[in-house]
């Protein structure tokens, strides 16, 4: 049976973060993506609050995910965050750190695929160096265009993402694999792109959509999910499945059976391959 992990920040959101692990441990879940909210002063506390939580309730942190500026949502505080998710990621002897790697001074530079994959690779160089030090990885997660003020998104081309983590020329640098953002970039041709990336792919975010980035609960939208997973059985993919939920809140009373659908939903997928 697969290992699989589902992203605690969606729960914590609403809910007590003890309610909210007990309910994940006890729907069958072992593994977590967790990250706590690197913006805040008390963020190192949070984290301890929550590594206690987490070993009582039997759960393992096996993915963080790194902050992201395509937003504006760090702003100069970007890099701050990113070391400090790097803290985060050793304190829980995390495996993953996930990435965008779209990242851009489209202020002050004139964007092009070069110049994109030139200013992606020194940005997350040093962290790449540190990762090889530390045991964990990198692992650069496949985008999407979002026609955010028309600019370009790097890495959302399968071919892109390819090429900056070979830049890398590291075992460090790996791919996550975002099932609904692939379907937003590549339609019905995601199985055919997962092939491309092959056995870089280390770590994973399932979740569904119609073409848009809802973060649905997998098998409730249109991704092709017998074509999709056929390609992570070709891949030998073994891994953990991580479920990301993004938007909205689901009420208390119909957590503990969202939970277990969605973990014997993923334990299904994974049969497919």
């Amino acid at each position: 049976m697969m290992r699989t992990a589902i992203n605690m920040d969606f729960y914590t959101g609403y809910l007590d973060i003890k309610k909210a692990a007990e309910y994940i441990s006890k729907a069958g879940f072992t593994h977590l993506d967790y990250t706590p909210p690197l913006r805040d002063d008390n963020w190192e506390s949070i984290m301890k609050e929550a590594k206690n939580v987490f070993d009582a309730y039997g759960l393992t942190v096996h993915q963080t995910h790194a902050p992201f500026n395509r937003y504006g949502k760090y702003g100069d505080r970007f890099k701050l965050c990113m070391d400090r998710c790097v803290e985060v990621t050793s304190y829980f002897y995390a495996e993953y750190i996930a990435v965008h790697g779209d990242e851009f001074d489209f202020e002050n530079m004139t964007f092009s695929e070069d110049a994109a994959l030139e200013y992606n690779y020194n940005l997350f160089k040093p962290y790449v160096e540190q990762a090889e030090k530390s045991g964990y990885k990198l692992a650069f997660e496949t985008v999407f265009e979002d026609g955010f003020k028309n600019r370009r998104r790097y890495t959302s081309k399968a071919d892109e993402l390819l090429g900056l983590i070979k830049a890398f020329d590291s075992k460090s640098a790996v791919c996550y694999w975002d099932f609904g953002h692939a379907h937003v970039s590549f339609k019905n041709a995601q199985a055919d792109e997962v092939l491309k990336l092959g056995s870089l792919i280390e770590c994973t975010h399932l979740h569904d959509n119609c073409g848009n980035d809802s973060h649905q609960m997998p098998m409730t939208g249109d991704i092709g999910w017998k074509a999709v997973m056929g390609s992570f059985g070709k891949i030998g993919y073994s891994g953990v499945m991580s479920v990301e939920y993004a938007h909205g809140t689901v009420p208390e009373i119909f957590v503990p059976d969202y939970l277990k659908l969605t973990y014997d939903i993923t334990q299904h997928l994974c049969e497919m391959m």
